[in-house]
């Protein structure tokens, strides 16, 4: 195929501009049917070259002599792909079109199995709404059209229409925030959900994205009693440099996504929402060496995202990487009807793992065994999660009859004692059991990639989970092979906010393992109600009670702990409030050359039982102009854009600071009834030499959710001392 791929290169080598010009409206036509072109002012004879892209590679092409009629000349297309049509005169213009083969019928029986809501509907021929949901990979393609077509065909309901809710740079967590704007005006039959590109480089928390996924398919399904099916991330296939001779990425960032989406398909299974399985649809049969196949997946990637009837194979893999073309989303689409009709993938390899403790550290065993009916040959290559590092052997090579099964042992050399699973990121990978090794089985010429799970031979773990606890006392549940137990876990008198580490031992049938989590709390913030006058001046403020965002514990990225401060006096704020009549007020002391910082404040004014769950919020960005204003800007959430204020002023060696907030900022207009508002400061300190730090108030290193946020107090005026807001991680 490589070889069929250079000798046809220089077939349809074309200017960039001159395909953007060509596809500014998209012509897709099933494969048994006439793709019609238009050629305003042009009758008669037009010589043309049809040339193709399929799956594979280049596909055929053929020189022929077309009518011109009516403004139009009429192709048949000459397989599955991207047609390329070159009209000589007197149109001398390229056009673009993708045939589609037509699906079978899908089967009545799987389609309600998959779509228990509404099935029938679509089946019946009732107009049925299709809502996509996603990031940049949706927005700028078009798979949604293409399933259109493609489900009338195979259901002949000719009554489908979709709805694009996807947007360049989402989330899931941002989905979330604009679910209920994103609806305003739809009422879906089926949601497509598909993230995970930019939370997995975001460092995303792999069970809040969970979290999240599930927390959009029951809100489709209690607000619209529709059906939802989960779209895996796709591969980003950015391995080689300008010239093709050498890699600029690690392979495996080829299969950065696989975690992701691995956990989508078992979050699936858990739920019974069906999963379509984009990843392996567009990985395809992959081939023998990573970067082999990232140039097998060269068709269906674009010069440029607008130029999605553009492939790399026309540029030798100089373009986008990461958003596939109209061919691509054509494989998009098959995964999506894929799963509409139940179908399940080949048996093939059963790969499954196991990790223990030994003298040298953590050590996981992997396992592959042949769960289908014929012999099987190939090799098998482990590749550290991101971020990570394992110590694995060369590729271990497997002949292996039905029943048969192959071992391999991966190292961790970071991971030598339990205190070392606190750290980032093994806290996630190890610890929550999340994904941490992807393997490549590569068969022939062909090759599959699955991240494998491999949980401790020991079990036992903290449970996870957020609660309020009045007092310094916590009590934290560990899951043993023995049964529950309960740890007490004391608070230091005094502190406000700190990390307490858990390690315990634990032992099964003369094997040894160990619990670790971490128990991090911050006690209450309180807003004591009364106004203030946003001037700067902070002696109105005595007498309140002040929150630190300044410790060692809370100098934290999206990687784990991170301090870039000589000293915590480099950078070291207080923070007080005030509940308004119309706004929360917030005053500022901070230490140190501040005036270059930025802030960000979010807030969550729903009810306290929801606090820390799924959900929307608000919030504002914070920086210091030179002339003693405050900047303040709302963040998207924010349906308005009310008035905000802010001042500051140089004060003993740091500043002080005082904003207003509204409350419409949050979509309220008072105070939670509860008297208690979900809240997490994220500061930036950016020194005039050296590297930013990021202090967080309550957070555990990424603001995509509020599933970590702390909380204020309303109060009339200072009293006992606040609970602590505790979670186990």
């Amino acid at each position: 195929m490589f070889r069929r791929i250079l000798i046809s290169f220089a077939l349809l080598i074309a200017p960039l501009c001159a395909l953007m010009a060509a596809e500014a409206a998209p012509l897709y036509v099933f494969t048994d049917g006439v793709a019609r072109l238009v050629t305003p002012g042009v009758e008669g004879a037009v010589p043309c070259h049809v040339a193709t892209i399929t799956a594979d590679g280049f596909g055929p092409h053929r020189t022929l002599t077309l009518t011109a009629a009516d403004g139009a000349v009429g192709v048949s297309p000459l397989c599955e792909g991207i047609h390329v049509v070159s009209l000589g005169a007197p149109v001398n213009q390229e056009r673009r079109f993708l045939a589609l083969t037509p699906p079978p019928a899908l089967d009545a029986a799987a389609v309600r199995k998959a779509l228990p809501r509404t099935g029938d509907k679509l089946l019946g021929g009732k107009p049925f709404t299709i809502l996509s949901m996603g990031d940049s990979v949706t927005a700028t393609g078009d798979y949604e059209s293409l399933l259109v077509m493609l489900l009338a065909r195979a259901t002949g309901n000719t009554n489908i229409s979709f709805a694009d809710k996807s947007y360049p740079g989402r989330s899931i967590d941002a989905t979330v925030r604009h679910f209920d704007r994103d609806t305003r005006e739809i009422t879906p039959d089926l949601g497509l959900l598909m993230y995970g590109l930019n939370d997995q480089a975001g460092n995303v928390p792999l069970a809040a994205f969970l979290e999240q996924y599930a927390w959009v398919a029951a809100r489709l399904d209690a607000r619209f009693h529709a059906d939802t099916v989960f779209l895996q991330p796709t591969p980003h296939i950015a391995v080689f440099g300008a010239d093709t001779k050498g890699a600029v990425n690690p392979p495996e960032i080829a299969f950065r996504t696989v975690g992701f989406a691995d956990a989508v398909t078992r979050l699936g299974t858990r739920l019974s929402v069906p999963v379509a399985r984009t990843f392996a649809a567009i990985w395809g049969n992959g081939a023998g060496t990573i970067p082999e196949t990232a140039m097998a997946m060269w068709p269906l990637y674009p010069q440029s995202y607008n130029a999605p009837f553009s492939s790399l194979l026309e540029s030798r893999g100089q373009g986008d990487t990461i958003h596939p073309n109209a061919l691509g989303h054509l494989q998009l689409t098959k995964a999506v009807l894929a799963a509409l009709a139940g179908e399940e993938p080949p048996p093939s390899l059963r790969i499954a793992g196991v990790s223990r403790w030994t003298s040298a550290g953590v050590v996981s065993r992997i396992t592959a065994t042949n769960t289908s009916g014929k012999p099987r040959e190939g090799r098998l290559e482990a590749y550290a999660p991101t971020g990570a590092r394992i110590v694995a052997p060369d590729p271990v090579p497997y002949t292996l009859q039905p029943g048969g099964s192959v071992s391999f042992e991966v190292a961790w050399p970071a991971v030598r004692k339990p205190e070392d699973l606190l750290r980032f990121p093994y806290f996630q990978y190890l610890c929550e059991d999340f994904n941490p090794i992807s393997v490549v089985d590569v068969y022939g010429t062909g090759s599959t990639v699955r991240s494998i799970a491999a949980p401790f031979e020991v079990p036992g773990e903290f449970v996870a989970g957020r609660q309020t606890v009045e007092g310094r006392r916590v009590n934290v549940a560990l899951n043993t092979p023995g049964g529950v137990q309960t740890v007490p876990v004391k608070i230091p008198k005094g502190s406000q906010v700190g990390r307490v580490p858990l390690i315990r031992k634990l032992e099964s049938d003369g094997k040894i393992g160990y619990a670790v989590a971490e128990v991090a709390y911050v006690q209450y913030a309180q807003a004591l109600n009364g106004e203030a006058k946003v001037d700067g001046d902070l002696r109105e403020w005595d007498g309140h009670r002040w929150a630190p965002v300044g410790e060692p514990c809370q100098a934290r990225g999206r990687g784990g702990p991170l301090d870039n401060r000589k000293s915590p006096d480099e950078a070291y704020i207080h923070m007080a409030f005030k509940a308004g009549t119309n706004g929360l007020f917030i005053a500022l002391r901070g230490c140190g050359d501040l005036a270059g910082d930025r802030a960000t404040l979010f807030f969550d004014p729903r009810a306290p039982e929801l606090l820390g769950t799924v959900g929307s919020y608000y919030w504002a960005g914070l920086s210091f102009a030179v002339d003693g204003a405050v900047g303040l800007g709302k963040g998207e959430t924010s349906v308005e854009a009310p008035r905000m204020a802010g001042r500051w002023r140089a004060a003993g060696g740091g500043l002080e600071a005082e904003v207003f907030i509204p409350y419409a900022l949050m979509d309220v207009s008072s105070w939670p009834a509860s008297g208690d508002l979900g809240f997490s400061l994220v500061w930036t300190h950016q020194p005039k030499e050296g590297q930013p730090t990021q202090l967080m108030w309550s957070e555990d290193g990424h603001e995509w959710n509020p599933r970590w946020y702390g909380v204020i107090r309303r109060a009339d005026r200072p009293g006992d001392e606040p609970p602590y807001r505790v979670r186990v991680k």
